[in-house]
């Protein structure tokens, strides 16, 4: 059996994740910021609680994985903020150069860009699987070439997910060689993040984790699109 821990797990593209994976016959961690009455452990289901800001709370969330096994095959890093969750619903601090807010896009930064990577670290001893996969979600915000533009400026998220894509490159090359990591556009995901979203988060976490299965070496450090090509930057 597969191993697999997936953060932001209680709705949206993260719960499409833990409903595919299942599927697929793995075993799933679902990571989420607190347990509600509604998450029921399932047999090869266990929801962990794991608050991507605290590093305390991603270190208490690592000795609990690790003592239930020995290993992960895959790591989904989709926990995030946007523009309206992490203001309370005022975008503008966080988006229009007037209202900006120092310590908003501070915590826009810390969830989005630092936290996966903090959790790679972390998780890093149990990634063992050869190959293993860390699957960083990110946004077609983080392109100049976005496909949907609004000309709305959106500073603070579309610069937390193009730092994110950085950041992937890095580990690139510096992650052991049976660990790949990618970035990935999710697509227009129905959520309650994006509640005009045209696309259910299964299937775009099966069209995700295709890419996984159709893996070629140069995928790796890649920002890639949802449909297995490459999000140009």
């Amino acid at each position: 059996m597969k191993y697999a821990f997936v953060t932001g797990a209680g709705r949206g593209l993260g719960k499409g994740f833990v409903d595919y994976l299942l599927d697929q016959d793995y075993f799933v961690f679902a990571g989420v910021r607190e347990i509600k009455v509604d998450y029921k452990n399932t047999e090869n289901l266990e929801y962990v609680v794991c608050d991507v800001s605290s590093d305390d709370s991603i270190q208490k969330c690592f000795e609990t994985i690790s003592s239930k096994t020995a290993s992960l095959d895959l790591i989904v890093n989709n926990a995030g903020v946007n523009k309206d969750s992490v203001t309370n619903g005022h975008k503008e601090k966080v988006s229009e150069l007037k209202d900006l807010d120092r310590n908003l896009l501070l915590e826009m930064f810390s969830v989005n860009t630092i936290s996966p990577i903090i959790i790679t670290q972390k998780f890093l001893s149990l990634l063992k699987s050869d190959p293993s996969f860390v699957i960083n979600i990110s946004s077609c915000r983080a392109s100049t070439h976005d496909e949907f533009e609004s000309g709305y400026p959106n500073y603070g998220y579309a610069s937390s997910k193009s730092a994110l894509n950085m950041m992937t490159f890095s580990l690139s090359k510096e992650l052991p060689k049976n660990i790949k990591a990618f970035a990935v556009h999710p697509g227009s995901v129905k959520t309650d993040m994006n509640e005009q979203g045209d696309q259910l988060p299964y299937d775009q976490a099966k069209n995700i984790l295709d890419i996984t299965k159709n893996w070629k070496d140069e995928f790796n450090g890649k920002f890639m699109n949802w449909n297995g090509g490459y999000y140009p930057l």
